[in-house]
């Protein structure tokens, strides 16, 4: 069955959507994408320091090979992206690695969530100003396995941003630079392989039960369920935590792991320092997204390397998404239309 790549623009929003059997629908982005993936690579601002994996591989190569062991069907899925694009695969697998090395990549993200009547996740994608305008959403339909919708950003694994599934699960994920990574698999392969999860219990078994040489914490919650779920992974080590009700926020520090596995940033400790004092007195989603957008936002000004890209906002009750690109108009939609590709859906939505 050949594989199809279609891109359609919603609004002000880029949607590419992959349909067809795994490693032909990886080479038919790649091809699609080329251009944009060579923009990544030779843009990336963490590209000198991690290409010091070149000339010390020991520890690159062990986590290639973990990753390819523990995670193969992703690890195929970014060789066929490389073979589709025409860049070398090497190059992709340093870009992907580049938070897994102890080399200090640019962190970014903000995740806040609220537990309550109406449970809301919200996510800011943070990235480096290469990304800008080269991001969109991604939605994969990859035959036997769930549908899934990310914000990807073209070379990358589609998983270290946020994540919506055919399942109803729903999450965002924050980067941690990690002191002395694991020989472990790559954060990426590792966050991609828990896509196939069916819910938020079976996801948290999946990241306790595998190891991610890097650091991310991962804000968690499912279509029709009240609670919402905080895991931190770094190496073997996990920590989860149960939000029952209230507010809960993660930025690019451990909260709960121990405090010596991660290098955290002062501009992680500013952003965590805001979240810590918002008092909500009856949270909706307006106040989410304005929260995301203004609060925390990040302009790439001031010494700090990032923008964010793009702000999420899911309400559990009903799973309806609001979507805000930088700079443009919010898309709103489902859960189920995004992660299913249902563009008329979406289009009728708006």
């Amino acid at each position: 069955m050949a594989a199809t790549v279609v891109e359609h623009r919603i609004g002000d929003v880029r949607w590419t959507v992959v349909r067809g059997p795994r490693e032909a629908a990886f080479s038919e982005l790649g091809a699609y994408a080329a251009a944009d993936i060579r923009t990544v690579l030779a843009g990336l601002p963490e590209w000198p320091v991690t290409g010091r994996a070149r000339r010390s591989p020991v520890l690159f190569r062990a986590i290639e090979s973990a990753s390819q062991v523990e995670h193969p069907d992703a690890y195929a899925e970014l060789a066929a992206l490389a073979s589709g694009a025409g860049v070398p695969f090497d190059d992709l697998l340093l870009a992907n690695l580049r938070g897994d090395l102890g080399t200090g990549d640019g962190t970014g993200c903000t995740d806040l969530a609220w537990v309550g009547a109406r449970s809301l996740l919200g996510h800011n994608e943070d990235g480096a100003p290469v990304f800008d305008g080269i991001g969109r959403l991604l939605t994969l339909l990859i035959d036997g396995e769930p549908g899934v919708c990310v914000w990807w950003y073209p070379g990358f694994v589609p998983a270290n941003t946020f994540t919506l599934t055919t399942h109803g699960l729903v999450w965002g994920i924050d980067s941690v630079n990690v002191v002395t990574p694991s020989p472990c698999a790559g954060r990426h392969f590792v966050a991609r392989s828990l896509q196939r999860a069916v819910d938020v219990a079976e996801a948290v078994s999946s990241l306790r039960s595998h190891a991610s040489a890097g650091g991310f914490a991962y804000t968690m919650g499912q279509v029709g369920s009240a609670g919402v779920t905080v895991v931190e992974k770094a190496g073997h080590e996990t920590a989860v935590t149960t939000v029952a009700s209230g507010l809960s926020w993660h930025t690019n520090h451990f909260r709960q792991l121990p405090p010596d596995l991660d290098a955290a940033g002062e501009e992680s400790l500013d952003r965590a320092e805001v979240c810590a004092h918002l008092s909500p007195a009856a949270p909706d989603v307006t106040w989410l997204a304005d929260t995301l957008t203004n609060d925390v936002h990040r302009d790439a000004a001031g010494g700090d390397p990032q923008l964010t890209l793009s702000t999420l906002v899911t309400d559990l009750a009903d799973g309806t998404v609001t979507l805000i690109p930088r700079g443009g108009a919010p898309l709103r939609a489902r859960v189920a239309d995004l992660a299913a590709g249902h563009v008329d859906a979406v289009v009728s939505g708006n």
